[in-house]
């Protein structure tokens, strides 16, 4: 088997979006209209409400990276990136595996800490699903089971 790539991420925050171009919109009126009739008053408004959208924007950007996370399975390991954060195993250390709704948990022999695995989707993500049934065809490959 060559090696498998897996990306779990939160859906695409479209309400976020639209709520934000509303905002940005009324920003854009206000900062028009105190344009128009030299309301200084009006401008720093319009401003500051777009700017606010903006800051909204930057920070649901920064929520969904940080709550994605990566799963690359090879023949001798699995790496699990999430957060920022790093984690790897050899698929010998790895002693059984749990699931609780959306999560994934691969406890390792030895007292180890377990490898964690999570959807921002959800249990019913359907990259979630294959990436389980990769795990089982990984885990039984490194266990020499096969197909009778």
């Amino acid at each position: 088997m060559t090696e498998e790539s897996y990306v779990l991420a939160p859906a695409p925050p479209v309400k976020t979006f639209r709520n934000v171009a509303v905002v940005d919109g009324l920003g854009a009126v206000l900062l028009g209209l105190g344009l128009a009739f030299g309301k200084s008053y009006l401008i720093i408004a319009g401003v500051a409400v777009m700017l606010v959208g903006a800051g909204v924007i930057v920070a649901t950007m920064a929520v969904g990276r940080r709550v994605t996370t990566r799963v690359v399975l090879d023949r001798e390991h699995i790496m699990i990136t999430s957060g920022g954060r790093s984690a790897s195993a050899a698929w010998s250390e790895i002693d059984d595996v749990s699931a609780a709704g959306q999560t994934i948990y691969l406890n390792r022999r030895d007292r180890q800490a377990a490898l964690k695995i999570d959807s921002p989707r959800g249990a019913g993500d359907p990259v979630l699903q294959r990436l389980s049934g990769a795990l089982v065809a990984r885990l039984d490959q490194s266990r020499g089971y096969r197909d009778l």
